[in-house]
């Protein structure tokens, strides 16, 4: 026998008499308290969605206290600075075509470039200047059948939203927001590089993660025909095809990439030639066999500033989007736009 169970005592009938109104009274007491106890239950669900949106709503974005024009062979289209910077942020860094998407952190630390050399471009406008900043850029303008990608739900809104107003420094004014796809291994050192004092903060670093990339390696072979064609065109040497065939000269910087492209009196940058000959980058070695050169090139991009493929690989260990670009930007601050 169980002693611990209660039962009711038989012969107190008093008790039990009045039972159809005590369900009475539970049935009203369980009506006035079914909201408060599914408040309590239930009532934090969705909440956080509806608050970002309320927030959304209600927040005074710097970004949208700006405009730009996109100008074209059509006309010219107005939009605030946050749209410009979402569809420039997916022009930049589109979806990989496996459908794989970047590391947010990387494209935040992307998206305040983006914004550095906006509001760069906005500070050096003429006061007299009526109207907002215009920009060539047709392609921000996307076609019908694009993803709709400054008024949708997506990493690149995300980014650019989250970063709002936050700009890169040096001395409290904008860097030269200088980025590119892959390094050779290191960015470059602007003083060396360039022979100017002018960015400090592009002082070089180690990128060992972009070896791995699958850019970072390319080969280029042209013709002796195609190569001199090429290079006549720029040094402005005509009758010099001999000599154009293997007496071009060229001078390196400390990481790798070319300076300078020298034939007899005529020089040209690294970047020039590599432009010319159609190469992904300017740190490139070559090697001229009898009919026929070979280009051996690594890195994508100028190799200055922050690397895109870098940014990625140090998003996706856990570094947030001002440590990136700390990486990349020598002894530059964050800010926000007036």
């Amino acid at each position: 026998m169980n002693i611990f169970r209660i039962v009711p005592k038989k012969t107190d009938k008093r008790k039990y008499d009045d039972s159809p109104r005590r369900d009475v009274i539970t049935l009203l007491l369980f009506v006035f308290l079914l909201p408060y106890v599914t408040a309590c239950l239930w009532g934090h669900i969705g909440e956080e969605t509806e608050v970002f949106y309320r927030e959304e709503e209600e927040n005074e974005w710097l970004d949208r206290r700006y405009e730009v024009a996109i100008s074209g062979n059509w006309g010219k289209k107005k939009m605030t600075m946050q749209e410009y910077l979402i569809r420039k942020l997916y022009l930049v860094m589109p979806e990989e075509e496996d459908g794989a998407s970047w590391e947010i952190e990387a494209l935040k630390a992307q998206a305040v470039l983006l914004r550095t050399e906006l509001w760069s471009l906005i500070l050096e406008k003429e006061p007299s200047e009526d109207g907002p900043l215009v920009i060539q850029e047709e392609a921000l303008l996307y076609p019908e059948e694009s993803p709709d990608i400054a008024g949708s739900d997506t990493p690149y809104r995300r980014a650019v939203l989250e970063t709002d107003g936050i700009f890169l420094s040096y001395g409290e004014e904008p860097v030269k927001a200088a980025f590119f796809p892959v390094s050779n291994g290191r960015t470059r050192n602007a003083a060396e590089a360039l022979q100017s004092d002018k960015y400090p903060y592009l002082a070089g670093t180690e990128c060992g993660q972009d070896i791995m990339a699958k850019q970072y390696q390319s080969q280029v072979v042209m013709e002796k025909e195609e190569y001199c064609r090429a290079v006549k065109t720029l040094f402005a040497a005509e009758g010099a095809e001999p000599e154009l065939w293997n007496g071009i000269t060229f001078a390196y910087d400390s990481a790798g990439y070319v300076t300078e492209a020298v034939f007899m009196d005529c020089k040209c940058s690294g970047e020039t030639f590599r432009d010319a000959l159609h190469l992904n980058s300017a740190s490139f070695r070559a090697e001229w066999g009898e009919e026929e050169v070979t280009f051996y090139v690594k890195g994508v991009g100028h190799g200055f500033g922050m690397s895109q493929y870098g940014a990625e690989q140090k998003a996706a260990d856990g570094e947030l989007f001002d440590k990136i670009l700390k990486d990349y930007f020598f002894q530059a601050e964050l800010l926000k736009i007036e």
